[in-house]
């Protein structure tokens, strides 16, 4: 069995690949922290075909076990996030996310269709399904661009920022500062690359199915940086990571308390004509023995632990709703 992406992006038609480890290979996927896998796009089709020839490459009698179980109760996540908003207010990191995964031991449901239920439920996020050879299925609905390019052209977001969809009112000052924080980053990173000519729009409300965002398009010209290279170093954004970032890894690394392997990475594919990179978020992790749900959210100096407690419980919930219906 070889591996197998399933990609449907907002507006676009449902794109299947066959996928191969390869060292030069030209679909990608990153872990949160490491080396990003590579693979040789063996085959690829689309519409319906993609989805008739996932059933067929799908191979979850041969998945492993997750070897990983729940993270964190509510008392160690929520002194977690206290630790960390101390360490904001005390100016040794201005901002740093979060995270956790909650497991669920037994289920009887069909990648495809929950694969479909993301679609119905996230029309405006890229839906995805990946599997390598050998190693657990990941499947989620993420409505965070890492960074999309078409020729020369570059577009990116910055996104930060949670509240349920519809909500009325004012974003708060701790939504507002975070998103600020993230477009600044992505900004100056950007630069750092070469990149010309950056625009910023927003930032605007995004929908994201029951929960929304705060985020702002930044659009631009590369120059002469691969978009592997662009991907690489804009990962990872303090949407899923912190600033400065590499005080905020080492915050993580040694206080998080668990492994996040591909939640909050990255995948995606560079072509000729188009590359596309998307975070690995609103995503579960698919085992013989069960699946692993993750969520996480930004910390700053004005932070509420418990809140923090309630966004992840908030986008937890979330997900089972539209996995086990």
């Amino acid at each position: 069995m070889k591996g197998f992406a399933l990609i449907r992006e907002s507006g676009r038609e449902i794109l299947g690949m066959e996928l191969r480890s390869a060292q030069r290979g030209s679909f990608f996927f990153s872990p949160f922290q490491g080396a990003p896998e590579r693979f040789e796009v063996l085959q690829a089709w689309s519409g319906a075909t993609a989805r008739r020839v996932a059933s067929e490459h799908l191979d979850l009698d041969g998945l492993p076990a997750l070897g990983q179980t729940t993270s964190h109760t509510q008392s160690h996540y929520e002194s977690l996030v206290e630790k960390a908003r101390r360490a904001c207010e005390e100016g040794a990191l201005e901002k740093v996310v979060l995270s956790r995964c909650q497991t669920y031991t037994s289920h009887d449901l069909d990648p495809l269709e929950t694969f479909d239920r993301l679609c119905a439920h996230y029309p405006g996020a890229t839906v995805y399904l990946i599997q390598r050879e050998g190693q657990t299925l990941w499947m989620g609905a993420t409505p965070e661009c890492l960074v999309s390019m078409e020729g020369q052209s570059l577009k990116t977001m910055s996104l930060a920022g949670t509240r349920v969809a519809g909500g009325s009112g004012a974003w708060g000052a701790k939504e507002r500062e975070e998103q600020h924080l993230v477009t600044r980053d992505i900004t100056h990173m950007l630069q750092v690359l070469g990149c010309k000519e950056l625009t910023i729009e927003g930032p605007t409300v995004l929908n994201a199915g029951p929960v929304e965002h705060l985020c702002s398009l930044i659009h631009g010209q590369r120059n002469g940086s691969a978009p592997e290279e662009i991907a690489a170093a804009l990962h990872p954004t303090p949407a899923v990571g912190g600033l400065p970032r590499a005080q905020a890894a080492t915050f993580i690394r040694q206080r998080e308390g668990y492994d996040r392997r591909f939640y909050s990475g990255y995948f995606g594919w560079s072509e000729d004509q188009r590359s596309a990179f998307y975070v690995n978020l609103r995503c579960l992790e698919w085992g013989h023995d069960g699946m692993l749900c993750y969520a996480g959210g930004g910390i700053t100096s004005k932070s509420d632990p418990h809140q923090e407690w309630k966004e992840t419980e908030q986008k937890l919930q979330t997900l089972e709703r539209v996995i086990f219906g």
